[in-house]
């Protein structure tokens, strides 16, 4: 279950978040150094455990490591990668092939800086939405813009809050089209050959969605962040913190702006 360390060298990586290395800088599809703390929410991560669910190549893993945390990250299995939308006419087969060498760059470039890091930070390879119970409990809980990419949203955000003890941290895409409700929109279409994005959501989505599972008090934060990949571009994103009833969790309700 606990994957054991490798040792890649730095033309075996592809990577998805930007980096200040020892070795110097690295520029990744996404730069959320200038905005860490806003993207999670102004969470203190200070003697907390967390779980978060599909790192990449691992910013955040490190940067709340840095933050005083105890940090596993969670990857599913290679056999299963992450949830593709079935689509007549495009060969998943090969689509699937192709990702599967861009996923190991991706985690090669998790152990990279990992290893530049000098970090402590445990990878879990297991189902994410069937966690076994030997993978612990965690005081938080990290979804950082991956729902958008599942079948099943709300199938792993109760899988992730059934691990955790005190706050979930949800980060989106943010589409002001759909309004203030509690929605989601199926993005996938004919005429599109995008086989890895089903959906964009509101916040009300997840604050609705972790009230049902216990997490009543909430805090919502609007931001964008950087995509060098994309002409460096601002993308406009959210962040939702819910905590259970009795853990601080700031001021229940609040919007922000950042």
């Amino acid at each position: 279950m606990y994957i054991t360390p490798r040792y890649p060298n730095r033309e075996d990586c592809d990577f998805y978040h930007s980096f200040t290395l020892p070795g110097g800088q690295v520029l990744g599809q996404w730069d959320l150094r200038p905005k860490t703390e806003v993207y999670l929410g102004h969470v203190d991560f200070a003697g907390q455990s967390v779980l978060e669910i599909g790192p990449a190549s691992g910013f955040l893993s490190f940067y709340m490591e840095r933050a005083g945390a105890t940090v596993t990250c969670l990857e599913p299995p290679m056999a299963h990668l992450w949830d593709v939308i079935p689509s007549e006419g495009v060969d998943l087969v090969k689509w699937r092939s192709d990702f599967a060498k861009q996923i190991e760059r991706v985690r090669n470039s998790f152990w990279y800086a990992h290893r530049e890091l000098n970090s402590s930070v445990r990878m879990v390879e297991v189902n994410p939405y069937a966690m076994p119970d030997s993978v612990g409990r965690f005081d938080v809980g990290v979804l950082a813009a991956v729902l958008l990419h599942c079948r099943r949203p709300f199938d792993l955000l109760e899988s992730v809050a059934l691990r955790t003890r005190k706050t979930v941290v949800v980060t989106e895409v943010y589409n002001a089209s759909l309004g203030e409700q509690a929605a989601c929109a199926f993005l996938p279409h004919r005429g599109v050959e995008q086989v890895h994005t089903w959906w964009h959501f509101t916040p009300q989505f997840f604050i609705s969605a972790l009230g049902l599972l216990g997490f009543t008090q909430a805090r919502v934060y609007f931001h964008t962040q950087k995509q060098p990949a994309e002409m460096n571009r601002d993308v406009e994103l959210f962040t939702v913190v819910c905590a259970r009833p009795d853990q601080t969790a700031g001021n229940s309700g609040d919007v922000h702006g950042g």
